[in-house]
């Protein structure tokens, strides 16, 4: 990306490329994915599992989709099997840069809001994120289904794909989104879908080279040296602005013990990423699902795992001992960690409803700290409801006799524990009530503060 120019190629995937050659849609899928996809067309598998530069793909369905829908193989193999003229058109593709100054934690959630109209469309999204280790060339793929779903394959053909503005409006809205999140996060950085030429600058623009084999086995080796050397982390654009202090010292992140050299505001900073450190731990471990094991039998099914008598750790270590030995070793946290980040990021790049910024103006009026109060439980609220879409989603994917088995194991309203611990408005962790009892006299606190300032005045 130079001059604030963006690139964003779209195209058709025909079954005939330019040399005349047969084209497949599940080769396209299987490069985009960086996986190993079995063709029903060729009866041959087409293997791209040793990419290293594929860093997120996903697939996201429209309203009432099929099950199989969700399944890369058996979505590209029926879009093959469907497509019987020789010159037909088997997918919609895109891609397109990712400017280096979106940071690499909100590229996901960059790439899922600009694929939603498509999917509104009626249209099955497959996607991926590529990057060879180095950030020098982050880039998305998209392929679309071109056809109405049916339960059991495809119908006509979508119309809105080939009005002749779809070219120009999708790649405005990769620039319009790109730019949101630039502002967002506070970068002076902008970018621009229109031509040199359109925008009146006499520069003549650049041609895309096209692969290199030998360039591209030399990032390969780079990318490979520049993981391995990734020991020392740097902190993020989210990690400075909520740690302005412990960022800007050399080690990142902090050690667990407090340096001498420490400032009293860098200590109170030290103590407080700490703290978020293991609730973020504490979460994680009950938001996982423990690897499934069939019952036994025996005299040791009912045996107490031993507890020591007195232990010198702090109750929250205790606590976080306690989580993950009850989960086992067949929980994927690198999963739910990504996972509960996205919701984060989905979550914060929403934009304010009239009633939220009319909460949060009534809070501005009491104190800068009700305010922030009332921003972060209208965050929760937010990830709330985005965890519950995505469980519908989840569920909606399912076959009935599965998704009726986990239905049943839903508890009902009546059996919701106000007990369960949750984190209090200073990181401890306590039941639900006192925290509502906490957030209350925290609020009357600051509403008779204010009250006496005015007095003195």
């Amino acid at each position: 990306m130079q001059d604030g120019n963006i690139h964003c190629h779209i195209d058709n995937l025909a079954r005939r490329n330019t040399d005349g050659n047969e084209r497949i849609a599940v080769a396209t899928a299987a490069y985009n994915a960086g996986e190993r996809l079995w063709s029903e067309r060729e009866q041959r598998h087409v293997d791209f599992k040793n990419r290293e530069d594929v860093v997120y793909t996903k697939i996201l369905l429209p309203e009432g989709a099929p099950p199989w829908a969700a399944r890369r193989n058996d979505l590209w193999n029926r879009v093959d099997m469907t497509a019987k003229r020789r010159d037909a058109r088997l997918a919609k593709s895109i891609e397109a840069a990712i400017t280096r100054d979106v940071p690499e934690r909100l590229r996901p959630a960059l790439l899922e809001a600009f694929v939603k109209p498509f999917v509104d469309l009626g249209c099955v999204a497959d996607v991926a994120i590529h990057e060879d280790g180095t950030d020098h060339n982050p880039h998305i793929h998209i392929l679309l289904t071109t056809r109405v779903l049916e339960e059991d394959g495809f119908g006509g053909k979508i119309v809105a794909l080939e009005q002749r503005a779809f070219v120009k409006q999708v790649r405005k809205n990769w620039a319009d989104l790109t730019n949101t999140i630039l502002e967002k996060i506070g970068s002076a950085h902008r970018v621009d879908h229109r031509s040199y030429k359109a925008r009146g600058i006499g520069a003549v623009p650049t041609r895309h080279r096209g692969p290199d084999p030998m360039e591209r086995r030399n990032k390969r080796e780079h990318a490979r040296r520049v993981r391995g050397e990734k020991e020392m982390n740097s902190p993020d654009s989210f990690e400075r602005q909520q740690y302005p202090l412990l960022s800007r010292r050399e080690t990142w992140p902090p050690e667990p013990a407090v340096s001498p050299d420490m400032t009293p505001e860098e200590r109170d900073e030290h103590h407080r990423y700490w703290q978020d450190r293991k609730l973020d731990r504490l979460e994680a471990a009950s938001l996982s699902e423990p690897a499934y094991e069939a019952p036994r039998s025996g005299p040791e099914t009912n045996r107490k795992p031993a507890t020591p008598e007195h232990s010198e750790k702090p109750w929250y270590e205790q606590a976080l001992d306690n989580a993950y030995g009850e989960i086992g070793d067949g929980v994927n946290s690198t999963r739910i960690a990504a996972y509960e980040q996205s919701v984060v990021e989905r979550a914060v790049m929403q934009e304010y409803s009239d009633r939220e910024i009319e909460a949060l103006q009534a809070a501005g009026k009491i104190s800068p700290e009700v305010q922030r109060i009332a921003g972060d439980l209208i965050l929760d609220q937010r990830m709330q409801e985005i965890r519950e879409q995505d469980q519908r989603e989840k569920m909606r994917v399912l076959p009935n006799e599965v998704r009726e088995k986990i239905e049943a194991l839903r508890p009902d309203r009546q059996d919701y524990d106000p007990d369960r611990p949750v984190p209090g408005p200073n990181g401890e962790l306590i039941t639900q009530r006192e925290r509502d009892i906490a957030y209350e006299r925290m609020l009357d606190e600051y509403l008779r503060e204010e009250a006496e300032q005015e007095h003195e005045r």
